[in-house]
């Protein structure tokens, strides 16, 4: 489950790269919804979905939901990994 997951990540910035932002975003929500069922929503992978998810929002032309994207797997990674340097959030 979590390797097709990781596929559609995959999968999702071929889309987002060829200009397709909105068939990545969905992509990327569908991985996003597997990822925080198998490992819950608050874990560190789960970040890096809603990062790529944001970077795709950004570029569709959707600044306010990248935002809101990237203010979570922030709070994600400060939660995981404590309040470090900024190089590793």
């Amino acid at each position: 489950m979590l390797e097709a997951a990781a596929d559609r990540v995959a999968l999702a910035a071929i889309l987002d790269a060829s200009g397709r932002h909105q068939e990545a975003a969905g992509t990327l929500r569908h991985a996003l919804s597997v990822y925080e069922r198998v490992l819950g929503p608050d874990h560190y992978e789960v970040a890096g979905v809603l990062q790529n998810l944001a970077g795709v929002a950004e570029r569709a032309g959707e600044p306010e939901q990248a935002a809101a994207l990237r203010a979570r797997a922030l709070h994600i990674r400060r939660r995981v990994l404590g309040h470090t340097r900024r190089s590793s959030l």
